[in-house]
């Protein structure tokens, strides 16, 4: 187990003996150990808790260590792809070599991954999208797509996380169209989706998250007996390419970059 994941661990032990354990969910996780784990991550807050009353949570704010997850998984990944022949891995991965590092494109702009693990593109940078093109280098073998096209939990396991992949990603981009169809669809079009025919939904569009990892997306708009909904498809080999967690993050990112887009 990486260091970063054993003190995360850790941490939350010594967190979760001070709550109520009493599983009750109140607090939107399904656990007293999931929510420790989420403050010690800093995606959740004690007071989400209400079996606490407030001298427990004064003294459990003052001394819970939150653990920064994500900035230390990207040290770790840039520290292990400065490792790599990124050379090597460009034609794996589909990107292109230049003297600086590969340039790989994803969700619609071209980013920079540099010989030492640093990454780069023109504006910012979310931390997610260096730490998912970091793993997609490293995790990308030589194999071909099928155009086999797959539904989310048919992905090897997918179906653990099939409900956060709906909840996250596939909700919430439906809400999206629902909205505005027309900001939707020049979104997504921006960041190179084509409309596809010849799919069962009422419009579909083929994109390319990374140039390894296409989607098609489709949309059935509703009526008076069914409400709309987006299902997203993969190619069959996408797990090859990103582990299942990672690309629930992936689809999020999409989410909310579509979102910045049309807004």
């Amino acid at each position: 187990m990486p260091d970063f994941q054993l003190q995360l661990l850790m941490n939350s032990i010594e967190l979760y003996k001070e709550l109520p354990k009493t599983n009750c969910g109140a607090c939107g996780h399904k656990t007293c150990m999931a929510l420790a784990i989420a403050v010690v991550k800093g995606s959740a807050t004690l007071e989400a808790c209400p079996h606490l009353d407030k001298n427990t949570l004064d003294k459990l704010s003052s001394n819970v260590t939150k653990l920064d997850v994500t900035e230390t998984m990207f040290n770790k990944l840039k520290e292990e792809t400065a490792k790599l022949d990124l050379k090597k891995a460009a034609s794996a991965v589909g990107a292109v070599v230049t003297d600086s590092g590969i340039v790989i494109r994803c969700l619609g702009k071209d980013y920079t991954v540099r010989y030492d693990g640093s990454v780069d593109t023109s504006g910012s940078v979310s931390l997610w999208i260096k730490i998912l093109l970091l793993i997609y280098i490293k995790t990308s073998d030589a194999s071909e797509m099928t155009n086999d096209w797959v539904s989310f939990d048919r992905l090897r396991m997918g179906i653990v996380k099939i409900g956060a992949f709906k909840k996250e990603c596939e909700q919430p981009l439906t809400e999206m169209f629902v909205k505005d169809y027309r900001a939707s669809t020049a979104a997504i079009k921006s960041i190179g989706a084509v409309e596809i025919e010849g799919q069962p939904s009422s419009v579909a569009w083929k994109l390319y998250l990374l140039p390894k990892i296409p989607i098609l997306i489709l949309y059935w708009q509703g009526d008076d007996e069914f409400q709309s909904e987006i299902k997203v498809l993969f190619d069959s080999t996408a797990e090859r390419f990103l582990d299942i967690e990672s690309l629930v993050f992936l689809l999020r990112e999409l989410t909310i970059t579509l979102g910045e887009i049309s807004a």
